[in-house]
């Protein structure tokens, strides 16, 4: 178990642009916790804007490599928020200086960098946790509790998804075009978040996965929808959609499961309850959550008490392989790809 963390956590930010605006909230939310007190970045102008929403970050490294040796005794964990391809490099290094560490989605773009990375981690003996925010939505929580109390009975079905509508040419896209870096299409990016979603409720293993995927709205190596049908060890069936070509289909959400003591279905704060018999739901409300400041807090939490997080490298390494499995299923999908820009 690593030590605890006595007073505010010292965070570098490896990566300061896109998705570290987000975190960036949460630890100005946990200031009396955890603060960033450097940034790391060849672009000079993500640092800026960065350290500018921060507060003024002092340090401030073009590599991290210099960063993690500079300042071995000012921090004590990292933040990546990368493109995905430079994910377990920062891992490993990270690790090696025995920093804790919390990661964007995905860990990594192979289960080979997985399994080192397993390694490195429990060498080093460092916290590691999964940047899966979409745990902390209030409905995905409440449906958690829900299955484990049993409130559902045994669960029959299960339906995670997450979509929305973007469109461009290759060149709007950058890094996430190619598939060297990107690691896949949409379904290993926001795909992402339905997959730990649908893993973290259905609570067992995936024993049999089948991909469907498309190509409709982006000039993209991958895929930019995604359906997966999957079945779990205790006869569980799941469904994962995900899309960058569509908005959620009408009348659906972000999750819905089924057992057979009832049905629940719901986004974000919002959750639907309709037992077994009855004809309408009962619609409950739940107070509004920041997931990205939630997952922060979560962070200093588990590194000030020295406690596991929600989500580690197993469950990383879990939802990757999922993806990856679906992904060698539908191989071949591109000849019957169909694009319209």
């Amino acid at each position: 178990m690593p030590a605890k963390i006595k007073g505010i956590v010292r965070v570098a930010i490896i990566g300061p642009g896109g998705i570290s605006q987000a975190h960036a909230k949460g630890y100005l939310k946990h200031a009396d916790k955890i603060k960033v007190v450097a940034l790391c970045d060849i672009n000079e102008q993500n640092m800026k804007k960065r350290s500018e929403q921060l507060g003024t970050v002092e340090w401030q490294f073009g590599d991290w490599k210099k960063m993690l040796k500079e300042m071995a005794n000012d921090i004590d964990a990292v933040d990546i928020c990368l493109p995905h391809h430079l994910h377990a490099p920062a891992i490993l290094d990270a690790a090696a200086a025995g920093k804790n560490i919390i990661c964007e989605k995905p860990m990594c773009m192979s289960l080979k960098e997985a399994d080192v990375i397993a390694k490195a981690v429990e060498k080093a003996g460092v916290t590691y946790m999964s940047a899966h925010n979409q745990l902390f939505m209030p409905v995905v929580q409440e449906a958690k509790r829900m299955i484990e109390s049993g409130e559902l009975g045994r669960v029959y079905w299960l339906r995670s998804q997450d979509c929305f509508i973007v469109a461009g040419k290759r060149e709007k896209w950058g890094w996430r075009a190619d598939f060297k870096t990107q690691g896949g299409g949409e379904l290993i990016d926001t795909g992402y978040h339905p997959t730990y979603r649908m893993l973290h409720l259905a609570g067992a293993e995936p024993v049999d996965i089948k991909a469907q995927m498309g190509r409709f709205n982006n000039e993209i190596d991958g895929e930019d929808m995604a359906s997966v049908s999957m079945r779990f060890a205790n006869g569980a069936i799941g469904e994962i959609f995900t899309s960058w070509a569509i908005n959620l289909p009408a009348e659906t959400h972000h999750i819905h499961v089924v057992g057979e003591k009832g049905e629940i279905y719901g986004s974000n704060d919002t959750m639907y309850v309709r037992p077994k018999g009855f004809q309408t739901a009962a619609k409950r409300d739940f107070t509004p959550v920041d997931t990205f400041e939630a997952e922060i807090g979560h962070f200093a939490e588990c590194l000030q008490q020295g406690k596991r997080p929600m989500h580690s490298v197993e469950e990383g390494r879990k939802v990757l392989e999922v993806i990856l499995k679906a992904a060698e299923s539908a191989k071949g999908w591109e000849k019957t790809a169909v694009l319209k820009l």
